[in-house]
C-alpha cells in the first residue's frame, strides 16, 4: 500500500531529491551469467522517466554482466566526507532491469547528448568507440534511507512513491523494545 504523499515526510522527498539530483557516477551491483557477482561503477545520466544510462566498455566485467543478465542492482549513496552520521548515509537502491541500446538509434543519440551536457567533451571521444555500449537501467522498485527509522520503499511509474518502511513487525529494528517506538 502507497502512503498519501502528505503522510511522507517533506525531508524524504528533498532527501531523495537531492541524491538524484547530485550524482556523477552510480554504484552498479552486478552478477554474471555463471553466478559471479560484481561491484562496480559507472558515470551515468538520468532521465525524467528515472531511467539511468551507463556508457560502457567491454573490457569492463559489469558490460557483459548487463548485456547477458539484464538486470542490475543500482546505487547512490550520500559521500561519507559530508554525512551526518555514518551508520545512516543517505542512499537510494534500486532494481532494475537492462537493456543495450542500438548505437546511432534516437535513443542513443538522446542518451549521448545528455552525456556530453553532463560531461563535456571527453564524450566526443568514448560515443565514437566502438567497444562502448550504451545500456538502459529501468529501475523495477527502490528503497531510500534517509536516516535512522527512515527507509521508505519506493514504486510508481516514474519510482516517484514512497511508503515508510515499518520494520519488524511494524515495530522497528528486531532487537530493539517495542517500547522504543512508542510516542
Amino acid at each position: 500500500m502507497t502512503e498519501n504523499k502528505d503522510t511522507i515526510p517533506q525531508s524524504a522527498h528533498t532527501g531523495y531529491a537531492s541524491l538524484l539530483s547530485g550524482f556523477q557516477s552510480i554504484q552498479l551491483g552486478t552478477v554474471s551469467t555463471s553466478g559471479t557477482p560484481e561491484a562496480s561503477y559507472a558515470p551515468a545520466v538520468l532521465t525524467e522517466s528515472r531511467d539511468f544510462y551507463v556508457h560502457v566498455s567491454e573490457l569492463s566485467a559489469h558490460t557483459a554482466n548487463l548485456r547477458d543478465t539484464q538486470k542490475a542492482s543500482v546505487l547512490l549513496i550520500e559521500d561519507e566526507e559530508t554525512c551526518e552520521q555514518i551508520f545512516a548515509r543517505k542512499r537510494v537502491t534500486y532494481a532494475c532491469t537492462t537493456a543495450e541500446v542500438e548505437r546511432d538509434s534516437a535513443e542513443w543519440k538522446d542518451a549521448m547528448e545528455r552525456f556530453s551536457e553532463k560531461f563535456g567533451g571527453i564524450m566526443n571521444h568514448l560515443k565514437g568507440m566502438q567497444d562502448f555500449h550504451l545500456i538502459r537501467l529501468s529501475p523495477k522498485s527502490g528503497r531510500l534511507v534517509v536516516g535512522f527509522g527512515q527507509a521508505y520503499d519506493i514504486s510508481g511509474e516514474q519510482m516517484e512513491a514512497l511508503s515508510h518502511v515499518r520494520g519488524f513487525n511494524g515495530k522497528g529494528h528486531r532487537n530493539e523494545p517495542a517500547t522504543a517506538h512508542a510516542k
